[in-house]
């Protein structure tokens, strides 16, 4: 192991990269078992003396409002109705690609104020949610479900997408012009902005797709109360404006 994370080291891999192949080999390691269930080749890793790399916490890079606003007031047609989304409803990049018009059973989509996740895109391939927890429906406020129907008007198949799934890395691109770091600090001010406005943790999670934290929290339905969590949209808004333009 140590002469192999010394071989991952040399190819200037990302330390975070080389923590999480060699805890896969460990894992690998630890799952052979004999009939009995026991592991065969039971090990105590130490990582000093395989000279495992120490991941330092990085600062997650977020977004202000004045932020969105000018991206959004600078923005073309398509990537100003992607950053509203964003940052309204918490949504990960793939899964706002994924995102057809009109109702479906099988596909992600937008429908009058909600979007409703089933997929999401990763390299332009659709592909079911990890957790189960990533199936849910978004309310979206008045504002924003407007802008987005707007859009959304005269066109047909994915709601980013011309005939095609979406590429992200085309509007990656775009965004990296607008000085925003990545597609996640719109999904993390929409975090910061539920919670200063003191909104149920039992509703961030259901917006934003994480698991419950304790036993307690999974007795608690309110996320599925669909009434409630469309006062609450309406009511905490988004903290900023989805109809700027450049000053």
């Amino acid at each position: 192991m140590r002469e192999f994370v010394a071989q991952l080291a040399a190819k200037k891999l990302a330390p975070k990269t080389v923590l999480e192949v060699s805890i896969a080999v460990r894992q690998i390691v630890a799952s052979v078992v004999d009939q009995n269930g026991d592991e065969l080749f039971p090990r105590k890793w130490n990582s000093d003396f395989i000279d495992a790399p120490v991941v330092e916490k990085q600062n997650q890079p977020s977004v202000t409002s004045e932020q969105i606003e000018q991206a959004i007031a600078k923005a073309s047609e398509a990537d100003a109705a992607l950053y509203v989304l964003l940052a309204s409803s918490g949504l990960r990049i793939g899964e706002a690609l994924a995102l057809r018009i009109g109702p479906s059973e099988t596909s992600s989509y937008f429908s009058e104020a909600a979007v409703t996740v089933h997929t999401s895109l990763w390299r332009r391939r659709e592909q079911e949610p990890k957790t189960n927890s990533a199936f849910r429906t978004l309310e979206l406020p008045g504002p924003v479900a407007k802008r987005i129907a707007e859009f959304a008007n005269g066109r047909s198949g994915f709601l980013f997408g011309n005939g095609l799934p979406p590429s992200e890395s085309a509007f990656r691109d775009r965004l990296s012009d607008t000085g925003i770091q990545g597609f996640h600090a719109f999904r993390r001010f929409r975090t910061t902005w539920l919670r200063k406005n003191r909104v149920q943790e039992d509703l961030i999670r259901w917006w934003l797709c994480h698991s419950a934290g304790s036993i307690t929290d999974g007795y608690s339905k309110l996320s599925e109360d669909i009434e409630y969590r469309r006062e609450v949209s309406e009511k905490v808004g988004i903290g900023f404006n989805v109809t700027s333009r450049v000053r």
